[in-house]
C-alpha cells in the first residue's frame, strides 16, 4: 500500500529558484556582524571586563588541595578573556566573514551564473 502526499508536498523537478530578498539577506546578516563585532571591540564597554582573581592568602597556603586549585587558577586564567566584549566581538567578525565568503562563493559557484 503506498501514501499518496498531497500536492503541495512533491517536490518539483526542477530546482527551486531563490527570491532575490532570500539571496541579499544572508550578506547583509553578514555585514551587520561584521559592523557590530568590530564596533565591540573599538568601543571596550566597561561592562565586558573580566576582574582578575583575588590573590589574598595565596602565599600562605597551606593544604595541598588549595595549592594546587592555586595552581589550576593560574594556569587557567592564560586563557581567559580579560574583556568578554572583545571575545564576543572577535566571534561576531569571524562568523560575518564566514557567511560571507561562503554566500560569494555560493554566488560564484551557483548553476545560474
Amino acid at each position: 500500500m503506498t501514501v499518496q502526499l498531497p500536492k503541495h508536498f512533491e517536490t518539483p523537478d526542477k530546482a527551486l529558484e531563490a527570491v532575490s530578498n532570500d539571496r541579499i539577506a544572508p550578506v547583509l546578516y553578514a555585514g551587520g556582524m561584521l559592523a557590530l563585532g568590530v564596533a565591540l571591540i573599538a568601543a571596550k564597554p566597561r561592562i565586558g571586563n573580566v576582574p582578575k582573581p583575588r590573590r589574598n592568602g595565596d602565599e600562605n597556603a597551606a593544604s595541598r588541595l588549595r595549592r594546587a586549585a592555586i595552581r589550576g587558577r593560574d594556569g587557567v586564567e592564560a586563557f581567559a578573556p580579560s574583556n568578554i566584549t572583545d571575545s564576543l566581538g572577535r566571534s561576531l567578525i569571524l562568523g560575518g566573514a564566514a557567511l560571507l565568503i561562503a554566500r560569494v562563493l555560493d554566488e560564484v559557484g551557483s548553476r545560474r551564473g
